[in-house]
């Protein structure tokens, strides 16, 4: 099971750098993105996945009695990192 976890987490890590890759480059480049709407669309739907998702996670961050395995991890990455 912790073999999915980090594979999960290793996608929505690639799915943020591919949000911030278009970004960036949608910003310097002269091509509009109206010219590549098919790569426009998958990053707004990928952007949109990813909202939801971190707002989903928040919401059961702050619910008092949320999931208990994700509150575990929370606090063993809170001593881990000395907090």
């Amino acid at each position: 099971m912790e073999v999915l976890g980090r594979i999960r987490l290793s996608l929505w890590i690639v799915i943020v750098g591919a949000i911030v890759l278009y970004v960036f480059f949608a910003s310097l480049a002269s091509v509009s993105p109206a010219e590549v709407a098919g790569v426009s669309s998958v990053i707004a739907a990928l952007a949109i996945v990813f909202t939801v998702r971190n707002m989903r996670v928040a919401g059961e961050l702050a619910d008092p009695g949320g999931d208990p395995q994700l509150r575990r991890d929370r606090n063993r990455m809170r001593e881990r990192r000395g907090f």
